[in-house]
């Protein structure tokens, strides 16, 4: 007994083959934290792809959202690219959740995408007994392009004050304002205007009123506002090169027609003491009668002439024989038949009626109506005033060299934009002549430009067409209606003063469909 104990003290106090044993117990733990360490760069690994996988799944479909012709299909395209992004997880990965959702304010304005992995792994499932479920979500909000149309741009690239709605003016239409200067008050308010435009677009910056007095659309600093008509160029047809001058007197026209004569010429006789009491006598030995036409084109004749035929008769007595109550007498009877077709007017004018061709200056006096064609005012100013009527049907006119544009209240205006196979007609190609329809008044762009331009219009001022004006400014006051077309403003700078009121670019069932800017669609990864 005595040296089994001293054996045991031996044994306790001894230190050999200590780190034998501390490895043999640690060995579960080291052998688990090495299993758990691989399980959990496999779940790492699945929750890499999983997330790259949506992610790229939501800015895929939020961008086919974003676009109106591929809006309908962001489900299909968000989970095609799922599917292009999975690998490691192919196989036990769920077919992921795609569903529209409200960001930032808005509705149904991004794409979420979410999708899970489920896989039992060797250690962590021998300690839970379960598979482990890796999860992962996106969402990516989308803005769509849009495109914007505009009834008044101002093209002036760095003017300050490009548009500037001053007075107590009404510009209530809905069709847009635009603005292609970069200046910072490109567009600004001098007064207390009434605005209600729909949308107000600037390259540069939009004055703050605009945006705490009105419910319009702000886009400034806004990139790719364009000019719709800087590559067109005027027409200048032949009979618009004519040199003429504007008078308020009527000149006369000229008249040519085909005509045909045809002479008849025949015989009788009577006896008697005198002519008018003779009666109707047998002669034996009468004389033949004749007939002749004569035919003539481009006679000269009146305005009266009428197409048809017209006859006259003249007769003449000769005593042959006799006397007394045995006189003879010989009557010669001649019949004219004219006959006048295919009658021409050439030239001529009512009073106030003014044609195609170019003028140093048109200053309204009368009641006029231009007809039908291209006008080319050189140097001087197409100017209404008065109280007078003035109409236009399917008419251009082209400024050039310092023209301008003045049109005062009092008169009654009626004019619509000529038409497309208006110009055709005058040998304008069919493309050029499609582009240029519809303009109504076009300022050269090699002119010096004219800084009194003004319309000050009244009720009775209907302009139908565009006016472009890429040299010059505009002040527009009083108002302007449309019948037919819509009516586009187009200058350099635009100024609405006083009483401008516009509530009416275009007619009820039309809207004015150029465009002058197309924003980009936005896509933005969010969560």
């Amino acid at each position: 007994m005595g040296a089994m104990r001293n054996l045991l003290k031996r044994l306790a106090r001894s230190k050999s083959g200590n780190a034998a044993m501390i490895v043999a117990l640690g060995m579960p733990a080291l052998i688990g934290g090495t299993g758990f360490a691989v399980d959990t760069a496999q779940w790492y690994m699945w929750k890499r792809e999983m997330q790259f996988a949506v992610d790229q799944a939501a800015i895929a479909g939020a961008w086919a959202r974003a676009k109106e012709d591929t809006e309908s299909t962001f489900e299909t395209r968000a989970k095609q690219e799922f599917d292009a992004n999975i690998q490691q997880t192919d196989g036990f990965v769920t077919e992921p959740e795609v569903a529209l959702a409200n960001f930032s304010g808005g509705t149904a304005n991004s794409v979420t995408v979410s999708a899970s992995a489920t896989k039992k792994l060797p250690f962590s499932s021998f300690l839970t007994g379960n598979a482990t479920t890796i999860g992962a979500y996106a969402q990516a909000s989308f803005e769509q392009g849009e495109t914007f149309t505009s009834c008044l741009i101002a093209v002036d690239e760095d003017a300050s004050g490009a548009i500037t709605l001053g007075g107590s003016s009404v510009l209530t239409a809905g069709c847009g304002l635009a603005a292609l200067s970069d200046s910072a008050t490109s567009i600004v308010v001098n007064g207390n205007p009434t605005i209600d435009a729909g949308w107000i677009l600037s390259r540069g910056g939009i004055d703050q009123w605009l945006k705490d007095n009105t419910d319009d659309t702000i886009l400034e600093n806004l990139a790719g506002l364009t000019d719709p008509f800087k590559d067109l160029s005027p027409p200048n047809p032949a009979e618009s090169q004519i040199n003429r001058t504007y008078s308020c007197a009527s000149t006369p026209a000229d008249y040519t027609a085909d005509k045909s004569e045809t002479t008849t010429i025949s015989y009788s006789y009577k006896k008697g003491s005198n002519l008018n009491n003779a009666s109707a006598y047998n002669y034996s030995n009468p004389r033949a009668g004749s007939s002749s036409t004569t035919t003539a084109t481009g006679v000269s004749v009146t305005a009266a002439t009428t197409t048809g035929t017209t006859t006259s008769t003249t007769s003449s007595g000769t005593k042959i024989s006799g006397n007394g109550q045995s006189s003879i007498w010989e009557v010669k009877t001649t019949t004219v038949a004219t006959t006048y077709s295919n009658i021409v007017k050439t030239g001529g004018a009512e009073a106030g009626t003014i044609v195609p061709g170019t003028y140093s200056g048109i200053k309204i006096k009368c009641n006029t109506t231009f007809q039908t064609g291209v006008y080319i005012i050189d140097g001087g100013d197409l100017e209404v005033t008065g109280q007078y009527e003035v109409t236009g049907s399917n008419v251009m006119f082209v400024l050039k060299n310092g023209a301008g544009i003045k049109i005062a209240g009092g008169a009654d205006i009626n004019l619509t934009a000529i038409q497309a196979s208006d110009l055709v007609a005058r040998g304008v190609d069919s493309e050029t002549a499609d582009k240029l329809a519809g303009m109504l008044i076009f300022e050269d762009r090699n002119s010096s430009g004219n800084t009194k331009n003004k319309i000050n219009g009244n009720a009775n001022t209907l302009l139908n067409g565009t006016i472009y004006l890429p040299k010059s400014g505009l002040d527009f006051a009083g108002t302007a209606g449309v019948s037919s077309q819509c009516l586009m403003i187009a200058a350099a700078t635009i100024n609405l003063t006083g009483n401008a009121n516009m509530t009416s670019f275009c007619p009820a069932d039309m809207e004015e469909s150029t465009t002058v800017v197309s924003t980009e669609p936005a896509v933005k990864l969010v969560a």
